[in-house]
């Protein structure tokens, strides 16, 4: 095993031998890029393994490098991934979700992003009569929210949002405990948590509602 140090501070090119293949700095090589850009695009290419390859090796090193780089990279994260989740592109959400809880595991509101979206990305499945691929996602988008309501009790959305979850997959009393828990969360919108302080405006319309 090989242990390098990433000192991200250097305002100067890395050099490196010409037959240097880690992946991670591979863009940043080729694009020449020095200083601050240099380790944002190291940061980057970090946070795309960690969404894409949650049990990729390097996972576990990435983790801890990018959240002493950026200690609000998960905040930030999270306000992407709903950006992208409103426009429709559920797949780039998930990953982004996913790198988020992976970064911050104690985030409730990261949790129940990534569930909301595995459940979105699930009733598209189903429409689509792809039903295996969509109870997978049904499966996730319940294991997240579960998450979320054990990390916040009060987060009554994730409750409610759970309740659907078991309806689609015919868990009937699970499903009126936890709307029943979340019913006073009930609104014609369906607001993401954790993009407040990002000053955020967007919602998205709650598919069940």
């Amino acid at each position: 095993m090989v242990y390098i140090m990433v000192p991200y501070e250097l305002d100067v090119p890395v050099e490196v031998p010409s037959d240097f293949t880690y992946p991670i700095f591979l863009g940043a090589f080729e694009k020449r890029l020095a200083g601050d850009d240099f380790w944002k695009s190291i940061a980057g290419a970090m946070v795309y393994v960690i969404g894409h390859q949650p049990s990729h090796a390097g996972t576990p090193a990435y983790v801890q490098w990018v959240n002493k780089y950026d200690r609000n990279i998960v905040k930030e994260l999270i306000y992407d991934g709903t950006e992208q989740s409103s426009s429709g592109n559920l797949e780039t959400a998930i990953w982004v979700f996913q790198a988020a809880v992976l970064l911050d595991p104690q985030i409730s509101d990261a949790h129940f992003n990534l569930g909301l979206s595995y459940y979105q990305l699930a009733l598209s499945l189903l429409k689509d009569e792809r039903k295996e691929e969509g109870a997978s996602c049904l499966q996730k988008a319940a294991q997240y929210l579960e998450n979320a309501v054990e990390l916040d009790p009060k987060l009554r959305l994730a409750y409610y949002n759970l309740g659907y979850v078991y309806e689609h997959m015919g868990r009937t009393d699970e499903s009126r405990r936890n709307m029943q828990k979340g019913i006073l969360s009930r609104t014609p919108e369906l607001v993401y948590p954790g993009c407040e302080e990002q000053g955020s405006t967007n919602r998205q319309k709650n598919p069940e509602i």
